[in-house]
């Protein structure tokens, strides 16, 4: 599957589609950020992002998983040779650290991993801790051709 057919999928799936825009975006990876015009409360956030890889038969990749530490080195490994940065935010534990960057300034977030043939699909979702305010939709898509089951 193409990298920005399945954003377009899930972004369109969180209604965030509308309005939305590529952080990053060739052949290999799209980022892209949106404003969904639902309103969900955040202790609904995991449900949604799992109901979400269920409807588009996108396999969850676990969190605490080898596979999610692979995917996970190989998608670090794609944004570097993308844009030339190294980001402090790698692994795993970048994941984690940039998810509570959101909570301490006052978002709540959540996020997923999963895999459709052959890209990984991460979803994060944050939103004002107050509730005030729309919620926001990033999804990271990127190929993994070159990865190992």
């Amino acid at each position: 599957m193409e990298v920005l057919e399945l954003s377009r999928q899930i972004m369109t799936y969180l209604n965030a589609f509308q309005g939305s825009k590529p952080a990053l975006h060739n052949s290999e990876i799209v980022i892209i950020r949106g404003i969904s015009r639902t309103k969900l409360k955040p202790e609904d956030f995991q449900q949604k992002l799992k109901d979400l890889l269920n409807d588009l038969n996108i396999k969850e990749v676990y969190l605490n998983s080898k596979r999610a530490e692979v995917l996970t080195k190989e998608v670090d490994r794609q944004i570097k040779l993308a844009t030339g940065i190294d980001d402090e935010y790698q692994g795993l534990s970048g994941v984690e650290m940039m998810k509570q960057t959101f909570e301490q300034s006052g978002f709540v977030a959540d996020y997923i991993v999963g895999e459709y043939e052959n890209v990984a699909a991460y979803v994060v979702m944050w939103m004002d801790q107050s509730g005030a305010g729309p919620m926001f939709v990033e999804t990271m898509i990127i190929k993994t051709d070159s990865i190992e089951e």
